[in-house]
């Protein structure tokens, strides 16, 4: 009340502004970055929940704390925050709500993918060869393949052959029939 100060230890701070708080030496400040306040006599600001932000000095409510940039490889759901990009999904973080798939029979481990170029090529199955350029692809007629990244298939031994796409191993090579020539007299 004015006039009833006898001594400085009678005054008291004015309450301060939301996303402020009263620092008993120096009145009111701005909260720091990912604190909020509704203001008044608070003596210190309150954290913004884990994976959430804001700006210094403009945090008033808990409402005010946004979810803060996901990394790469991450994408924002609006509930839980920041989540790992699925298997063969990539994303270059941000805000983005969700993931890019990869590129068909390419692949990127969980959490793993920051760009199309993470995606590799998915290993082939038997009786196939990797073509870095399109992908797996059927092993010709008279080879065969374990699959997995193998970039070319192995050839059946002389003599033997396999249908093109079947020959998972050599043991699938087959005597082929030798076509006698014909004899004329």
């Amino acid at each position: 009340e004015p006039g009833q100060g006898t001594s400085e230890e009678d005054c008291l701070w004015e309450p301060c502004s939301p996303a402020q708080y009263l620092d008993q030496e120096s009145g009111c400040q701005d909260c720091p970055a990912d604190q909020w306040s509704t203001g008044g006599n608070m003596t210190s600001c309150n954290n913004c929940p884990d994976g959430k932000g804001v700006e210094p000095g403009q945090g008033t409510s808990e409402e005010d704390c946004a979810w803060k940039p996901c990394s790469p490889a991450q994408y924002l759901d609006a509930d839980t925050g920041c989540q790992n990009c699925p298997a063969d999904q990539w994303s270059t973080g941000g805000r983005t709500v969700s993931c890019t798939n990869c590129p068909e029979w390419k692949g990127v481990e969980p959490g793993q993918g920051t760009s199309e170029e993470d995606c590799a090529w998915k290993p082939c199955s038997s009786a196939q060869y990797l073509d870095q350029e399109s992908g797996c692809q059927e092993c010709p007629a008279d080879q065969w393949s374990t699959g997995g990244n193998m970039t070319s298939c192995n050839n059946c031994p002389d003599g033997k052959g396999v249908e093109a796409g079947q020959g998972t191993s050599e043991q699938d090579c087959v005597w082929s029939k030798i076509k006698q020539p014909y004899l004329k007299t």
